[in-house]
This record gives structure tokens, sequence and C-alpha cells, in this order.
């Protein structure tokens, strides 16, 4: 132990720094809250506290580095401080040594150099060595750390905090790769939800500098890129991962960075076994794997569920951004900050009111004025009720782009959606079922700080890339269910936005006087203790709740071990055993193959007879695996099949649903549970309306307004919350708000992913039995439309609604040869392209074709 790393350990464990450091808590805590009446540093004690943070910067201990930053971020945040040259110099030093070099320009707003030799040496010589490829920006120490020992590596898996930069490693990886192996590599990128292709694509697009690479996210190669010698950047959900391996002609992927990956762990969510499935096609094809994941201790724990060694893996602790906690109790009325080692420091000064929303109110504007700021709601519900009830006590000012987006949600959704109002106050709300061109202007105008205050669901821990300077946490749980602690530090992890804060305030706030909204006092322990243990995918556990077992039972049509389980536990249990059944027909040698055989003594007995009777080949069940096996083997054997109808009139999307309903089964398989696909036949009609419409090309827009007249036609039920139903009213604007979110919702994920994938694989199976397919409604569901001209322009990295528009105004810059675009011309497109008319589809444009 040299010098240095002896006096790290002795400061670490000096008294008189824990001291220091909770005087620092104390400062903060209190000035945040609005108390002028506090005592701040003497002279020695300020002095020693900046000597401290030198010492410890200079460790390669990571609890010291990160506590040299928690000193410097606590003092930048007092104005006493914060423009003092003595502390300046210091904390430029220490982020210098910690390789921060993004928080550097905070510390030194005014741009003069810093005069020590020592600061400038470090400076030149981290700046040059840590520059990431093709890039202006310079890794942190523990970035740099990581990016050299994934060089040598085949395959790798690390975890980090929110704001460490994962995806960062990853696209300066990804040019590594490219320069290294002169560009003859194809590369994937694997997103949880299709809602964040488009933000990755983009990202990819300004970060991947080489011409060579064409970015694309449909899981067929348009032959405009395949004509030349292109090689590929494929951002693909799992399920079109699984399709682009179906087709044998797709070219090769040799990389596969996986974003999320903690995705892997979950034991009910019916998506993980899409995703293991998907990855375990990439691992038969030997490509080479790397997984990213937020706060994950053990991040060997993805190399082991895929078979690869377990020394290329490592759990970065080191963080770029510090965090400081508050848990608010307004049912309470008292208030504390936890103290870097867990001391609790009571604060004042939060006037508590009788209600949800005057106590919401007025905790937020006190704490969050003049600053970013993220409330998470957990249910939908809450998030646009409570955003509605907040935003209607400030002032309506709208910026020239806020009543852009107004005007555009007018425009392209509906003019009595909620968001309109909210946005008129610089406030938004957030969740999945929101027009997705409507949320990625969200998204961009909080970023860009035009809204200050965003109310959210989960749907901000599916990988949108949105800090805020505080976040304010109004319920541990993700729907009916707790936050684990690797979900919950996912989303307090977005306080602080590296290159803007050097911390982030984390609000734990009780409003509601119920279950799950920090009623208990041991809730609260999620935040205050600050650890994160180990995890374990369920497929590795040694206890793991008769998982194997029911997999089992699953495949043999035997009752499950627990008679109450729910209808998702049961769709994931079906989805692993239909995985496990093709691992055993093609014999691959998995995980989830080996420890159903060790699990179960009658293993080999129950795969041998259920895979005898199979008659579907290998390549359809690999495209289907949420569906069960003996459905489809049913639908292959059968004597004769009903043809899916060629047009697509309201009585021919009806035909095609009924079709689809009576082979798979829908009134048992899709019919339970407290969100069905269809709760019974009736429901088709709705769906056959809705696929009529979609399908045609008509815009977001009609679509709705269609829907709209059918409810209020056939006086339809809506679901207002849970077991409560009222008569549609088109009157009520809370009646076509629950629509429109239920319209998204319900194109999103029934149509394009549930009832397309059970259209796909009809589709598969009409043709291995011969059956010539002459409309391809897989296709149609998917792109949003019949004609091939808007699915091939889709192809080429197009949204639907521009797609739609290019085709209608501009088809002339496009020539085709068979069917398929040969040739763009972009540049004709930008300068022929009505700017004032299309001014939306203009700035669009701009940003996806990078056009200057």
């Amino acid at each position: 132990m040299n010098f240095f790393e002896e006096l790290t350990e002795r400061a670490l464990n000096d008294s008189y720094l824990k001291l220091l450091i909770y005087k620092a808590d104390t400062i903060y805590g209190q000035t945040t809250f609005g108390n002028s009446e506090i005592g701040n540093f003497t002279s020695k004690e300020y002095y020693d506290i900046l000597r401290f943070a030198d010492i410890l910067s200079r460790s390669k201990k990571t609890e010291a580095r990160n506590t040299a930053l928690k000193i410097i971020s606590l003092l930048y945040e007092l104005d006493d401080y914060k423009h003092d040259n003595h502390f300046k110099n210091f904390a430029e030093s220490v982020l210098t040594k910690l390789g921060n070099f993004p928080s550097i320009s905070i510390i030194d707003s005014d741009g003069q150099d810093n005069n020590d030799e020592e600061i400038k040496i470090d400076k030149i010589l981290k700046s040059t060595m840590q520059q990431a490829p093709n890039s202006d920006y310079i890794f942190t120490d523990a970035q740099y750390d990581l990016f050299e020992k994934m060089k040598d590596s085949n395959h790798y898996s690390f975890s980090g905090s929110t704001s460490f930069g994962k995806s960062f490693i990853f696209e300066a990886f990804m040019n590594y790769i490219i320069d290294e192996r002169n560009a003859s590599d194809n590369i994937a990128i694997l997103v949880p939800t299709r809602a964040l292709i488009n933000q990755v694509c983009l990202k990819l697009k300004s970060e991947i500098e080489n011409e060579k690479y064409k970015i694309i996210s449909h899981p067929k190669v348009p032959l405009l890129y395949r004509k030349e010698d292109n090689r590929f950047i494929f951002v693909f959900t799992p399920e079109r991962l699984i399709s682009y391996f179906a087709d044998s002609n797709n070219p090769s992927i040799n990389y596969l960075f996986v974003d999320e990956a903690h995705k892997l762990l979950s034991s009910k969510d019916q998506r993980t076994p899409l995703l293991y499935h998907a990855l375990m096609q990439a691992k038969r094809k030997s490509v080479k794997l790397y997984f990213a994941s937020p706060n994950v201790p053990n991040t060997e724990v993805f190399l082991q569920l895929f078979g690869n060694s377990i020394e290329e893996s490592t759990s970065i602790t080191e963080s770029p951004v510090t965090q400081n906690r508050f848990f608010i109790d307004c049912i309470k009325e008292k208030a504390v900050m936890f103290s870097e080692y867990g001391q609790e420091i009571p604060l004042n000064g939060i006037n508590y009111a009788n209600s949800e929303i005057e106590n919401l109110t007025e905790v937020v504007n006190k704490l969050g004025a003049d600053k970013q700021n993220i409330i998470y709601c957990n249910r939908i519900e809450d998030t646009i009720n409570l955003a509605r009830e907040f935003s209607a006590n400030l002032k309506s000012h709208p910026s020239k782009k806020m009543q852009e987006l107004i005007n555009l949600i007018k425009e392209t959704v509906h003019d009595q959606y909620f968001l309109i109002d909210c946005l008129k106050k610089r406030v938004a709300f957030h969740f999945g079922k929101i027009p997705q061109r409507i949320r990625e202007r969200i998204e961009a105008l909080f970023r860009s700080g035009e809204i200050r205050f965003l109310f959210c669901t989960s749907t901000l821990l599916e990988g949108v890339n949105l800090p805020a300077k505080n976040i304010f946490i109004l319920s541990k749980k993700i729907g009916k269910s707790n936050m684990d602690e690797v979900s919950f530090w996912n989303l307090a992890g977005r306080a602080g936005r590296l290159t803007k804060d050097l911390s982030g305030n984390i609000f734990c706030v009780r409003i509601f006087d119920k279950e799950g909204y920090w009623k208990k006092p041991e809730e609260i322990d999620i935040l205050k203790n600050k650890k994160i243990t180990k995890v374990e995918s369920p497929l590795m556990k040694k206890y793991d709740g008769n998982l194997y077992k029911n997999i089992s039972n699953s495949l043999s049509g035997k009752p499950f071990t627990n008679k109450n389980l729910s209808v998702d536990k049961i769709k994931y249990i079906n989805i692993y055993g239909n995985i496990l059944l093709y691992h055993d027909i093609v014999k691959s040698d998995s995980i989830l193959r080996n420890r159903f055989l060790e699990k179960n003594k009658d293993a080999k007995i129950v795969l041998e007879k259920v895979t005898s009777n199979i008659k579907v080949p290998d390549y359809i069940i690999a495209q289907s695996a949420n569906i069960k096996v003996h459905i489809q083997n049913k639908i292959h054997s059968s004597l004769s099949v009903d043809e899916l109808p060629e047009k697509t009139d309201y009585n021919s999307c009806l035909k095609m649903l009924n079709i689809i309903y009576d082979y798979y089964e829908w009134d048992i398989e899709e019919s339970k549970g407290s969100n069905p696909l269809v709760k019974n036949r009736s429901q088709l009609n709705y769906y056959a309306i809705l696929i009529n419409t979609w399908v045609n090309s008509k815009p977001l827009k009609y679509i709705i307004s269609n829907t709209i007249k059918y409810f209020d036609e056939n006086n339809k039920m809506l679901l207002i919350r849970a077991n409560e139903l009222e008569i549609f009213n088109k009157k009520s604007s809370t009646h076509i708000n629950i629509l429109i979110n239920n319209l998204i919702s319900d194109i999103e994920n029934a149509i394009r992913f549930k009832i397309k994938s059970y259209v796909n694989n009809y589709i598969l199976l009409l043709e291995e039995r011969g059956v010539k397919v002459k409309a391809n409604w897989s296709d149609y569901l998917e792109y949003g439309t019949i004609d091939k001209f808007v699915i091939e322009i889709q192809n080429i990295g197009f949204p639907r609604h521009l797609a739609t528009f290019l085709k209608d105004n501009y088809p002339y810059c496009f020539i085709f040869d068979g069917g398929e675009i040969i040739e763009f011309a972009s540049y004709k497109l930008k300068s022929e392209i009505d700017k004032k008319r299309f001014k939306n589809e203009f700035n669009e444009l701009s940003e996806l074709l990078e056009w200057t």
C-alpha cells in the first residue's frame, strides 16, 4: 500500500471527516428547505474538508473517490463557497484526478485556466489518453478502465449507476470496433421496447461517423442498402431480432449489445423469456454478447446465463454525479435528509396541508423552483390527475416550441387531450400510452429545459434517458408490485444530470395514506440504506419457486403447483416451456434445458413424449415462442384450414380476427386476467374497427375520431378505473382521454404485438402447408399500411406518419425496382419540401436525415 492509499484509509475512518460531511449535508439540507439561520463551516473546517477531498481523490478506491466528489458537490451547491477561487482550485483538481471532465466546465464557468502545474499535467495526460474514439468527449477514469477491459474481450458484462454513461460506453466501443476491424462487422443493439428504437437510432446516426454503416430498425435489410458494400447497425427489440435470425439470407451479426440487461432477471414479465430466447438464438450463431445493466452488483450473472466465462465482468460503483436523499412524510408532517453515513437530519420549512395535491404542490414548488423535476406517480390515472391539478395553480406562459407541440397535438391527436393544458404551464406527463410522436417531443422539450415538471410512470425505467436535478418518488410500486432495489435505484439515479449537475436530489414523498406509498416505516429503508443485494436469474436459482416443475406441468397439461398463479405468471411459464421444447428439438446446450433435466426426474420422458408428437418445423417454433406449441401443432395437422381474406375492409378485418380467435382458442388463452386481449368474441368488432383504419394508412387523428364515433353510436362501455364502467359519453373530456390512451395501447400492444404474433404464426403454418398467402396481414399490422410503397419507406428508417407523408407528397424522390427502393434523393427532398406548409414534417426529416 503506497503513501496515498494509507492516507486514504486513515481519512475514510476518521471521525472528523464524517463530522465534516455530516455538517455539509446539514447545511445543504437546511439551505434546500429554505432555512437561512444555519451555521457555516469555520475557516479551518472549510480548509480541512477540501484537503480531505484532495487526498481522497488521489486514491484508486471507489469509496474514497465517491466521497471526494460528494464533498465537492455539496460545497458547490452553497453560494458561500461555489464562487470562491480557493474552492474552484480544489474542485478542479479533484475532478481532474477523478477524470470527471464533463463536470469541470460546471465549476469553471468563466472558462479561465487553472495555473496549478499538477492540474495542467493531469489534464493533458488524461485528455490525451482517455479520449473516446471519434469523439470530443473524454472518458472518466472509471469509464476508461472499463473501455480498456472491453477492448481485450469477446464478451463482457458491466453495470454502473444511471448517470455512469452505459450507452456512451457502447457507442464508443462500437466506434472502436469499426476502426480497429476496418468496418468489417455488423452490429446489433437490443432495446427492451419498440418505443426506444427511434431514440437510439437518432443517437447512433450522430455518433457513428463511418458512412459505410447504415442504421436499420426493421428485420429486413432494404435493397437500397444491400446493393452497396454497406455494413449495418441494427436496433431491435427481442421480437425483431428473432424475426431477423429467421431469414437465413440476412447478413450475419458479429456483435450484440444488450442495454437494460437486468430485464433478463424478471420472474413474471412475459418479455423476459422472449429476451432470453432471442439471446440464445444469438449465442447459437456465435454472436459476441455484451451486457450493460444499472447497479447490478454481480454482473457475471448474465454471462453465466449464456454459458460464457465470468471473468469478463465488472460492477462499477463509482459515479460521476452524487445524490442527496430526502424523505418527506406529509401525513406525519416531518422531513429528514439521510446523511452520507445514514444519520437522519431533521428538516423544517414545509407548510403541510390537508389535501394530497396541496402537499404535493408545496413540496415540488418549494424544492423544485427553477429546476428540472421528475415526479414518479406509478399509476397512469394518478400521473394524469396530479399533473393536471398541479399545473392548474401555475401561470400560463407557453414558449414558442411548447406552442408548436400544443398545435401538433391538436392537429394529430385531439383538441381535448389533457396534455395540452399542462404544456401551457411547462408541465407534462409521460407514460407508454401517449402517441410516440408526441412522447418523443415531450422528452426533447424536457431535455432542453422547456418543460420543468414531468409526471411519469415506470415507462421512464424502460431505458428512456431523461435525467433531472430533482426526482420526487411518490410510490414504491411499479404497477401492483413493489420495486426491487435495482429498479428503485435505476429510477432514483435519474437525479443529477452529467454535464449540468454535480449532484441530484432524491425526494421520497408520502402524500397518499395507502399501502405502497411510503406508509410503512420500513419501506424507506431502500432509500436510507443505499444497498443493492446480489440478483439471480429465475432460471438459475437453487430454490426456483417450482419454476421447472411448473414448466413440466405446462408441457404435460397438468395443473400448476399453485392454483393462484396470475395470468401473467402462467404465460411466463408457458413461454419458457415453448422455448424449452425448441431447445430440445434442436439439441441446444442451454441453461434452461440443462436445468430442466437436472430438476425433474421424469424430464426426459416428458420431453420425448411431447416432442414426438410435434409436427411443426423448428423454424416456426423459433419465431412463435409465445404461442403454445400444441396449438400450433393442432393447426398444422388439421385436415383443412381457412385462408386469410385478401381485402382489408371492416368485414374482412373481422373475418381475419374470427379465424385467429377460433384456431388459437382465444376464449381460453386470451380472455383471462385483469387486462385480457379479448374478454369475449364481441370485442373483435372493436379490433376490426381499429385494424381497418390502421392498416389502410389512416392518420392517428382519424383513427381516434372514428373510434369515438363507434363508441358513441354503439353505447359502448368504458372502463374508468378498476371495476368501474360507464357508458361512453363523447362530451366528456375524461372519457375521450381514456379512450385515446386505450387506443394507443391497443395499437402498440394488442395489434402490433399480440395479434400480429398470432397472425404471423398462422401465415407461417399456411405457407408450410403449401398455401399461397396473398395478403401479408402480419406486415399490415406491423407497419400500419397495406401500401408496399409506404412499407418500403418505413424499412429505410422513416416512421409511419412520415412514410405516408412522403408517399403522398414527394414520391418522385424515390426510385423503385421490383417493388423495392433502390434510390432515395434526400437532398432533392430537402430542396423541394414546402418548409412553411409542412413545418413539423420538415423539422422531423431534418433530424432524421441530419440535414444541416
